[in-house]
């Protein structure tokens, strides 16, 4: 037993010793103290004076690209629009303004199409992925697919399980008559959007 105690002992030295000791240890730290500027204070004796040369202003009657803010415009309201067409002014876009008036590829769509859009079942069903006119958001577009690629497509989702788990839960619960209502549906729209262009 004494020498279980000893040993412990020893153990316990020899890791009290072998320790970091912080107090003792001093850090030196190299500090440049910054000296205070010298500043030069002068007396001002006349207040009124203008010590700092003014800028010539040179009017630049030339069109140049950038705007002058110091120069109206010679533009009124009032005349005539260069175009005899335009019979409304307007006013510049702003970024937001622009991003609304984006041009796309089916810009010529007739508003009554667009009205009409596909059916409810459609809409349901696939417009999450494949958006309201079958142009595709997450999922691929279908407008220039005709009937039966759309079919045999759907179909291998429900085949097989393993390709997409959305697109196989949706069509588990459709039968193959809704599937092909579906897809007739999607090429009837296809060829009318086509006709447009």
């Amino acid at each position: 037993m004494f020498k279980n105690l000893l040993g412990m002992l020893l153990i316990s030295l020899f890791i009290v010793g072998c320790g970091d000791n912080k107090e003792d240890e001093t850090i030196k730290t190299n500090e440049k103290i910054a000296e205070p500027l010298n500043i030069e204070v002068e007396e001002n004796k006349n207040a009124r004076e203008l010590k700092v040369e003014e800028k010539i202003k040179v009017e630049n009657k030339q069109n140049s690209y950038y705007l002058d803010y110091n120069v109206k415009s010679e533009y009124s309201q009032n005349s005539q629009p260069a175009n005899k067409d335009a019979s409304i002014r307007v006013k510049p876009r702003t970024s937001i303004d622009a991003n609304m008036h984006i041009r796309s590829p089916y810009e010529k769509v007739k508003i009554s199409l667009l009205v009409k859009k596909l059916s409810k079942d459609f809409i349901t069903r696939c417009s999450a992925c494949h958006n309201d006119y079958a142009n595709g958001i997450i999922g691929p577009s279908l407008l220039d697919k005709d009937s039966d690629s759309i079919f045999n497509s759907i179909m291998k989702f429900k085949k097989d399980k393993s390709l997409n788990v959305l697109m196989t839960e949706l069509v588990n619960n459709m039968n193959e008559k809704e599937i092909r209502k579906i897809a007739d549906e999607i090429y009837e729209f296809n060829k009318k959007v086509r006709k447009l262009k």
